[in-house]
Parts: C-alpha cells; structure tokens; sequence
C-alpha cells in the first residue's frame, strides 16, 4: 500500500478576533496536524494576555508571527488569521537580545547548529523592528553555510512601535529570531525591480540599522536634497515615509546588483533603516516604477516546477511594494497564485525585510523585495 500523499490544509477568517484564532486552532488540530504555521495581521491588535494561555496549551510545536498585512488563498488580508495545518513536525529555535549592542550570537548559534537536522529548511522569522538582525545573520551563515535554505522575513508593525509580534509555544514574543527547522526541500526567488537613480555614496557614519553621515554629510540632508529635487514634494513632519516608499537605498554587492533597505524615518538627521547599514560601504538611492516592480513577481514564479505537486508557496513581500503598488499590489499576488498547480496554497505576510540565502554566498536581509519559497517534499526536489 502506498503511502498517503503529504497535504497542508489552510484555515482562515477575517473577523480579526482571538476567538476567530481559537476556532481555527480547533480545526487545524482536528485535520492532524504535525505542527502549525500561523499568521495574523497587526490590526488584530492581539496582545500576550490575549493569546499566550492558548498558545502554551496547543500540544504540537506551534511557529509564526503577526505581520501588517498577511496572504492567504491568493489574496492579501489588512485584517484577519490563518493557521497552516503543517504535515510535517516542526522545530522550534530561539535567539534572543536581538536588539542588544554587546551581546555575541556566535556561541548561541553553533550550539544550535547539533540540533538542526540535515537537509532541513530553516524559515527564519524575526522582530522586524530589531537593530541588529544582520549581525545574526552573518553569524547564522557562518556556521550553517549553504547546507541549508532559509526563508523567512520580519515581523512586526508599521506603527514602527516594538512589540511582541513572533507567535510561539511559549506566547507571544519579541525582540528575537524564531528559526524553526522543517523536513521539506524549498526553492527560492528573490526579485525586487529596483534600480539605481542617484550615487554612489560612502556610508561614512552608521551603527546598527542607522545611517548618520553619507560621505561625511548628514545622511538626511543628502538624502532629502536628492528625494525633493526628484519627487518635486517636501519631507514635512508626518509624511516621510509615504515620500521614501519611492527612494529605497540599495547595498552595493559585487555582482552588480543590489539589496534594498527600506528607511523606515529620520532621526535628527540621521535615518533608521530596516536592517543594519555597514559603515564604509557603497550605497544608492534607488528608483522603481510600477511595471517593473510587477515584472519582478512575473520573474518569481519561474522556480515554480511544471512536472511537480508542490505542498505550498510562502511568500514574504515586503509592506512597502504594497504601499508603492497600492491599488495594483494585488496583480504581484494573483500572478504568483494562478501560477501554482491547482490545490497548492499561497500563504505568508506582507513583512519588514525579507530573509533568504541570496545564492550560496551569504544570508541576507532584504527590502523592499519578494522573497518566494515552494516547499515540496524533500525527495521530489534534491
């Protein structure tokens, strides 16, 4: 007798409640679950006392995280839950002080390193709002290398204010990196549509995920000298992000191309970013238009195999394509839906930075940018 092909089975609502998440915390273990995946959006407003008792009675490792905005069944959700009925047992890691100036990742994550299982896939969430996400990505990669894959991105809310956001076994948690180790294979595309408009420039001040100086000027006034001048608006006292969803930087890489940051607001004159800024290193101001953006997502779906059953697509799309693509965000996600085989779900969040292995040469925190994974079992994709 052959065995019972592996599924994963999608529950979702829309009322945004914590009673709508019991429900499907209900059903989801009712279908047999080995684990769960859940997503909820930020204006759910869920809290620790809400959740963490319901959290920490659920019987099976539980990962995920609340997102601005989250995706399910093709379509992208301001409101609302979902929960994926996972097939496969799921483990849980945890690195902490992810926000910490001092605090040293490296023997956390070779200890971790024992525990992972080989050939694993590691989604990797993380408080988006956390200043030093980067440092423990490098870390992570220079202990695991390319023997894993990593997908994940960062949780969190576009109030820009920190709070407990990463959904676990323990409750709701905050300021950290949530790694859970999957059994399954997972192919990656990473496009973004962004190109160079303005530099290069010197990154001469930064620490963490803030930029003080671009070539021995504030980074600000650079910056606003070459949006202004472009955008023909002015940065006034509360519209910086909706002018600087436009004008990301791009990180200069060797390859010619370039890993978006998105500047989340100013500091003074300083501007805090989603992801470190190393000091001393190439930047540019990038510019995009729609049709290339949504060129992007049509790039995406090209690791989707014909031949194959996918058990599902996880996607993070970072909130400010939405926000730049507005009304005709929701073409990015039905061209990456109608190209899945019939039955093969879309799920993920609308994320502060993307995580992925950017081709055998580091771990990278994007912005701004589609990061797609189609998770398969891992004897159908080597």
């Amino acid at each position: 007798m052959s065995a019972k092909p592996l599924c994963v089975e999608l529950f979702v609502e829309t009322s945004g409640t914590c009673e709508g998440l019991f429900v499907l915390f209900e059903r989801a273990l009712a279908s047999g679950a080995q684990s769960l995946l859940v997503l909820a959006a930020d204006a759910n407003g869920f809290t620790p006392a809400q959740l963490d008792a319901s959290l920490q009675a659920l019987p099976l490792p539980v990962f995920g995280g609340i997102f601005p905005e989250i995706i399910a069944h093709g379509q992208n959700l301001k409101r609302g839950s979902l929960v994926c009925a996972l097939p496969v047992k799921a483990q849980v890691h945890w690195i902490e002080h992810l926000s910490s100036p001092e605090y040293d990742y490296f023997p956390e994550v070779v200890a971790l390193e024992a525990q992972i299982p080989k050939g694993a896939s590691l989604v990797t969430l993380v408080d988006g709002l956390s200043k030093r996400i980067t440092s423990l990505l490098e870390n992570l990669y220079e202990v695991f290398g390319s023997r894993y894959r990593y997908l994940g991105g960062g949780a969190g809310s576009l109030s820009f204010v920190q709070q407990p956001c990463l959904i676990s076994n323990q409750g709701l948690r905050m300021d950290c990196a949530q790694i859970t180790a999957l059994p399954l294979s997972v192919s990656l595309s990473i496009e973004h549509g962004w190109h160079k408009f303005a530099g290069p420039f010197i990154v001469t001040g930064a620490y963490d995920n803030t930029m003080t100086t671009l070539n021995y000027k504030p980074a600000f006034e650079v910056y606003r000298e070459v949006v202004e001048e472009d955008s023909g608006q002015k940065f006034g006292v509360n519209n910086f992000f909706d002018l600087a969803k436009a004008y990301p930087f791009g990180l200069d890489r060797i390859s010619g191309d370039v890993v978006v940051r998105d500047p989340l607001f100013r500091q003074g004159k300083a501007l805090v970013c989603v992801g470190d800024v190393p000091i001393n290193h190439i930047i540019y101001i990038l510019k995009g238009d729609v049709d290339h953006l949504l060129e992007a997502s049509r790039r995406c779906v090209q690791i989707i195999p014909a031949d194959k059953l996918p058990l599902m697509a996880l996607l993070f799309d970072c909130i400010s394509r939405a926000l730049f693509l507005q009304e005709r965000f929701a073409e990015e996600i039905n061209t990456i839906h109608q190209a899945l085989p019939c039955g093969v779900p879309l799920v993920g969040g609308l994320s502060l930075g993307e995580i992925a292995d950017g081709g055998n040469t580091c771990l990278e925190l994007f912005n701004k940018t589609l990061v797609l994974g189609i998770l398969s079992p891992i004897e159908q994709i080597p």
